[in-house]
């Protein structure tokens, strides 16, 4: 059955294509840069940061507090709607 016959059959199934054609312009201009940061932006919520910065390779905890800063700012601006009982 050819696309077309199956975008005819199933409704939505076209949005549904082009939306997953999207994601893969989107994948195709990630970058090596862009994942490890990524990888390593994730990777500072879940585990020790000593382990990630030897992970990652970084000489300083400097370098990997970089990426937790991000988290703290996320942390601070939902503290700002925080009611003080």
């Amino acid at each position: 059955m050819s696309s077309d016959a199956i975008a005819a059959s199933q409704p939505g199934f076209s949005e549904m294509a082009e939306e997953e054609d999207d994601d893969a312009d989107f994948l195709m201009t990630a970058t090596v840069h862009w994942l490890r940061h990524t990888g390593i932006s994730d990777d500072v919520k879940h585990r020790p940061r000593e382990h990630v910065r030897d992970d990652a390779g970084h000489s300083s905890s400097a370098i990997t507090d970089r990426y937790i800063d991000i988290e703290l700012k996320e942390r601070n601006a939902s503290a700002k709607a925080k009611k003080i009982r």
